[in-house]
Parts: C-alpha cells; sequence; structure tokens
C-alpha cells in the first residue's frame, strides 16, 4: 500500500508522465520516434492579387529553404517540403511537442490569366514569397476615348 501511495505522489509530482506512457506505445506500434511527434502540418498562406500579379506568402518557420518545393502545372500552383524534427536532440528528452513536424503540401488553383513562365519565388526569415504575374491580357487597361 505505501507503495502504491509513493507512485502516485510520484505521478502527480511529474504531469506529463501520462504523455510519455502515451508516446512510449506509439513508439512501440510505430517503431520510429519521429513518426510519433509528427502531425499533419499545413502551413498558413495568404494570397494577394495586385493588377499586374498574384503574390502568396507562405510561413514556413523552422524550414529550410533546400527542403521546399515551388511547382506550377496547368493553373495549379504547389508548395511541398518538409520540416524535420530537430537534428541535434533526442526525442526522449521532450515532455511536450506542440510544433508539428513532417511533409507539407499545399495548392492553390490560380485563374487561366496568369503567366506560368514567370513564376518567381523568394524565401527569408521563414516565409516564402512566391509571386504570379498575370497574363497581359488579363491586365486592366484604360481605353482613350476619343472626343469628335
Amino acid at each position: 500500500m505505501a507503495h502504491a501511495i509513493v507512485r502516485r505522489q510520484a505521478e502527480l509530482a511529474d504531469p506529463f508522465t501520462w504523455q510519455r506512457d502515451v508516446e512510449t506505445a506509439l513508439r512501440r506500434v510505430f517503431g520510429d520516434v519521429d513518426a510519433s511527434l509528427a502531425g499533419a502540418f499545413s502551413p498558413a498562406l495568404d494570397v494577394e492579387e495586385s493588377d499586374d500579379a498574384f503574390t502568396l506568402h507562405i510561413e514556413l518557420p523552422g524550414v529550410s529553404a533546400d527542403d521546399v518545393d515551388v511547382s506550377i502545372e496547368e493553373n495549379v500552383l504547389t508548395i511541398s517540403g518538409e520540416r524535420h524534427f530537430y537534428s541535434d536532440k533526442d526525442a526522449d528528452g521532450f515532455r511536450r511537442v506542440e510544433r508539428s513536424f513532417g511533409r507539407f503540401h499545399r495548392a492553390v488553383r490560380l485563374p487561366d490569366r496568369v503567366d506560368p513562365d514567370k513564376v518567381s519565388a523568394g524565401y527569408k526569415d521563414g516565409l516564402l514569397t512566391v509571386t504570379v504575374p498575370k497574363a497581359e491580357s488579363a491586365k486592366p487597361r484604360r481605353i482613350q476615348v476619343a472626343s469628335d
């Protein structure tokens, strides 16, 4: 009986015991520590439209530019890649993991009036910026009105 009380007090002193037990069970099932830590990762994005282009801003904190792929096919812009678990840390030392890791994939259908050959992308401070110019025929034009 005394052993059970001591064990219960130890569990109360460490509120993360249950989480470690769950993670241990997941590791047994999946066999891969990263699999138990990986969640669905879907980066947030904003789409901005100007007269000349669509600009997408995609949040990718903790993702290396080398781990990001941007492609466009049939007016669907696809951003994919991977955010890796800490390369310099052991997963067993974590008591709580709220950040998502693993592969991600976002696809955005663009209007037909874009120029896919002039798409450009830049990456700075965890923000991917993709600029998709509009085709010349889609840009607004001012029509001169002739007077008699």
